[in-house]
């Protein structure tokens, strides 16, 4: 029987393609070992995917299913410092899937993002989703408009958080987010903030934050994307009183490893095939 490693290398895991190619492997006959960084498998959907949109007990009975055709999850492993490739094919695994995820963040690169009470939209929603306790503080700005900074919204306004700005520099119809989530947000109070732009974080003597200054924008001539790129009004800056600024503007995969496993990435941060 071919022994197959799925490994999501760091707490990174994309979780979807691999638990389903651990059920659908083992549904043919392989022998399934998944190492997993995090002390529970489930990758985005555990860590990432926040409990009112993915209850933690079907999710739970999901992965106990795919564990039940004899696939055997091995946590608290990461690749590069528990385990190297080498150490793989020396146990007699004969092939390797890796499902790493996307959950660097990238960053505002505005002055001030380094202040008390600024987050990133991925290390935030994991942070909850291990149950550390966070300083949630009464008004914040979300920064973002894909479904990452939606789920940032909502978290806070059931975590009580009394007033939530959404800033996208595009339109609505420009924004990537699941137009039902958008509606959902919308519905539970989140104020969407359209054609902005951050230009700083400001703090106080303290180091917390106080205010952030936002430009308005407006759309030009479409980008590599196909959508108009959004292009700053000059002299339109404005100050928005909030306590925390969380930028939710995109993510990437972490590929710290592939230069030990001798592993050639991409520009985009992904696994040359």
């Amino acid at each position: 029987m071919i022994r197959l490693w799925l490994a999501p290398l760091l707490p990174d895991a994309e979780a979807r393609p691999l638990l389903a190619a651990a059920h659908d492997l083992a549904l043919i006959g392989f022998s399934v070992v998944l190492y997993e960084a995090f002390e529970k498998a489930g990758g985005m959907l555990r860590y990432g995917i926040p409990e009112y949109r993915l209850p933690k007990q079907v999710l739970d009975w999901e992965i106990e299913s795919i564990l039940n055709l004899g696939v055997e999850v091995r946590a608290g492993v990461r690749f590069g410092t528990d385990i190297q490739l080498e150490s793989l094919r020396a146990d007699g695994y004969d092939a390797v899937f890796m499902g790493i995820g996307a959950w660097k963040d990238s960053r505002l690169a505005v002055p001030g993002e380094e202040l008390q009470g600024c987050y990133t939209g991925i290390d935030f929603l994991a942070r909850l989703a291990s149950g550390e306790k966070l300083d949630i503080k009464p008004v914040a700005a979300i920064i973002g408009g894909g479904n990452t900074a939606i789920d940032c919204t909502r978290n806070l306004l059931r975590m009580g958080t009394r007033k939530v700005y959404l800033a996208y520099r595009r339109t609505r119809k420009e924004m990537p987010a699941n137009e039902v989530e958008v509606e959902a947000a919308e519905h539970e109070g989140v104020e969407l903030m359209f054609l902005v732009a951050p230009v700083r974080v400001i703090g106080d003597d303290r180091g917390n934050v106080t205010h952030l200054e936002v430009l308005r924008m407006e759309l030009g001539e479409p980008d590599a994307s196909g959508r108009r790129r959004p292009v700053p009004v000059k002299g339109s800056e404005t100050l928005l009183p909030v306590d925390m600024v969380i930028s939710a503007i995109g993510q990437a995969p972490h590929v710290s490893f592939a230069a030990s496993a001798e592993l050639k990435t991409t520009r985009w941060s992904t696994i040359e095939s």
